[in-house]
C-alpha cells in the first residue's frame, strides 16, 4: 500500500473529504496539518502553489481537492462498483461543489444577525431545493445509499456538508424534512473509524 501524506492547513476545509475517505477505508495517512504562519515557507515547493496536497511515497504530489478525493476514492474502492456508478458518485460531487460555493456569502458575512439572514435565504433558495432532490434520489435508489447498495465518496460529500461548522452552527434543522438524507448523514458519522476520527479529529472553526 502506498504511504499517504495529506498537506493542509488545520481546517476542514477542502481536505476534509479526502481525510474522511481514508478513515472510512482504514488506509493509515500522515494528516499534516501546517499553520498559515508556515505556508509561505512551503508555497514555492506545492503545485500550483496550493493545498490540499497528497503526497504518494514521498515522492508523487497531487493537486486539487477533488482530484485527491477522486484518486483516494476509487483506490479504495469508495468510487462506485462499475463505470455507471462511478459517473453517479462524480455527479453528485459536483453538486456538493456548488453547495459549498453557494454558502460563500454565509462566510464572508462577520455580523452574527445577518450572517443568519444570509444563511436562511441560501438555505431557502438553494440548499432545501437541492436536499428535495437528494430525498428523491434516495428514495428511488432504496439503499439508503446515494450509489448502489454501499457508501461511496458521495455520501461522504454530503455528510462533509451537512457538518461543516457553519452548518452546524446555523443550520439547525435544516433536513428537518427530508428523513433519507438526515438518515444518510447521520450513517456515515456512525461508520465507527468516522466516528472516532470524528471524536479526535481537531476542533476549528471552518
Amino acid at each position: 500500500m502506498p504511504n499517504y501524506k495529506l498537506i493542509y492547513f488545520n481546517v476542514r476545509g477542502r481536505a476534509e473529504l479526502s481525510r474522511l475517505i481514508m478513515h472510512c477505508a482504514q488506509v493509515p495517512f500522515e494528516d499534516e496539518r501546517i499553520e498559515h504562519s508556515d505556508w509561505p515557507a512551503i508555497k514555492q515547493d506545492m503545485p500550483f502553489k496550493q493545498i490540499p496536497v497528497l503526497e504518494v511515497d514521498g515522492v508523487n504530489l497531487l493537486a486539487q481537492s477533488n482530484t485527491i478525493a477522486r484518486y483516494l476514492a476509487r483506490q479504495h474502492k469508495l468510487a462506485g462498483q462499475n463505470e455507471w456508478e462511478q459517473s453517479q458518485s462524480d455527479m453528485f460531487i459536483d453538486c456538493v461543489y456548488d453547495l459549498h460555493a453557494g454558502m460563500r456569502p454565509v462566510a464572508r458575512e462577520k455580523d452574527p444577525e445577518k450572517q443568519q439572514e444570509v444563511f436562511d435565504k441560501v438555505n431557502e433558495e438553494m440548499i432545501q431545493p437541492h436536499a428535495k432532490k437528494i430525498e428523491e434520489f434516495l428514495i428511488k435508489n432504496g439503499s439508503g445509499f446515494l450509489v448502489g447498495n454501499a457508501v461511496t465518496w458521495a455520501d461522504l460529500a454530503y455528510y462533509v456538508y451537512f457538518t461543516t461548522p457553519i452548518m452546524e452552527r446555523l443550520g439547525g434543522r435544516v433536513l428537518q424534512d427530508h428523513p433519507n438524507l438526515k438518515k444518510l448523514v447521520k450513517h456515515v458519522g456512525d461508520i465507527p473509524s468516522i466516528k472516532k476520527y470524528i471524536e479526535t479529529r481537531p476542533i476549528t472553526s471552518r
